[in-house]
């Protein structure tokens, strides 16, 4: 188990991580305000902005799940994991609000191939929920359902691309989530280093 950082340092971090936090939170009004709130029936700015928030907290939670190991340096192990769980029930909510409200207002003029990659989403976070709500009855196998959930950024990513209107007209949010991507990609490689260098140890 590595050691905490020194305090000066953790302090620091703590305080950049909230604030990233809250800046990331933001972006979705940010986006829908520079898209203009008199121009979008109010219905689809609920929908939309349920779009942008629960992706915004998906990327969170895997960024958060992926950076575990040096999280736990940062803040208390078990802040980390409460936080973790939190935000992945709050993008689960998001997620399913909606899906709800797309439904309800009709999906016919949406590619359907990427409409119905919304389920899967919803099947995915709730398996990855699920099953870290229950890791200590299901030991070693929650890990591999767990990590299986990397595949949810690339399907909610080609989800917004296709059928995300903010997204596909706004550069602004095209960069936001070059940058969520780049990240999630830095997660995904420093987490599997991390399992490789793990595995390579004696016992």
């Amino acid at each position: 188990m590595e050691k905490p950082l020194a305090g000066r340092t953790r302090v620091a971090l703590q305080a950049g991580l909230m604030v990233l936090g809250l800046v990331m939170i933001a972006i979705p009004p940010l986006a829908m305000a520079l898209q203009g709130f008199a121009k979008t029936p109010a219905s689809l700015t609920v929908l939309r902005m349920a779009a942008l928030e629960a992706f915004t907290l998906v990327v969170a939670d895997l960024v958060t799940g992926a950076f575990r190991p040096w999280l736990n340096r940062v803040f208390k192990a078990r802040k980390v994991q409460r936080f973790h769980t939190v935000v992945a029930l709050t993008g689960f909510s998001l997620a399913i609000a909606h899906g709800t409200i797309a439904l309800i207002q009709g999906v016919s003029t949406y590619v359907q191939a990427a409409v119905w990659l919304g389920p899967v989403v919803v099947f995915l976070l709730f398996a990855a929920i699920l099953t870290a709500l229950t890791r200590r009855r299901l030991r070693r196998s929650w890990r591999w359902v767990h990590r299986a959930n990397y595949l949810l950024f690339a399907i909610v990513l080609v989800h917004s691309l296709v059928n995300g209107y903010n997204l596909q007209t706004q550069v602004f949010l095209k960069v936001i989530f070059g940058v969520y991507a780049a990240v999630f990609l830095a997660g995904f490689y420093y987490r599997l280093n991390a399992l490789l260098k793990t595995r390579r140890r004696p016992a």
